[in-house]
């Protein structure tokens, strides 16, 4: 058999250059990661300083900041989902999938988007989110929790999968 010349390991010359070669693929490529747009429909996306001081995990619910421009992990008053962005994967090597105090977050106000559900859901399914952590769920909410009246859940996922919420509105009720 003839070694290709141009061929180095995972890598072969394109017009000159070295370049990378994908070499295998996955069957099973994931259906999606906390915090990424779902659909391309109409959504309503705004950007806010982060003020939570431990920063904000992708793909959970945010609420108004002190100021104007700012959003804090959780709280009562809904803002929106954050959102995942591929600059913040694995910041600075150091592992970190997150937005960091100080850094401009994306927020989907209204609209489609993926995020984790710990409890399991079925479309139609009532979303809720724990105000102190911002963890979204389903079900109705209880003490410490507050429901999205205008946001349901649209695929099917079990305990712990990643599943498809639509938020309407920003409208609330805590729990009770």
């Amino acid at each position: 058999m003839l070694k290709d010349p141009l061929t180095r390991g995972n890598q072969k010359q394109i017009k000159g250059k070295l370049m990378s070669v994908q070499t295998s693929y996955e069957l099973d490529i994931a259906k999606g990661l906390p915090g990424l747009i779902y659909a391309l429909a109409p959504a309503d996306v705004v950007t806010r300083a982060v003020e939570t001081a431990a920063g904000v995990p992708f793909g959970v619910a945010v609420s108004q900041g002190t100021g104007d421009n700012q959003a804090v992990l959780g709280g009562t008053s809904f803002l929106g989902v954050s959102i995942r962005s591929l600059e913040q994967e694995g910041v600075a090597n150091t592992g970190a999938i997150q937005w960091d105090e100080q850094e401009a977050m994306g927020i989907l106000r209204t609209g489609y988007i993926y995020v984790t559900c710990p409890a399991g859901c079925v479309p139609g399914d009532l979303v809720k989110y724990t105000d102190a952590t911002g963890v979204l769920d389903a079900g109705a909410a209880a003490a410490g929790e507050t429901q999205l009246t205008n946001a349901a859940w649209q695929t099917t996922a079990a305990a712990g999968e990643l599943g498809v919420i639509k938020i309407e509105t920003s409208a609330t009720t805590a729990g009770a």
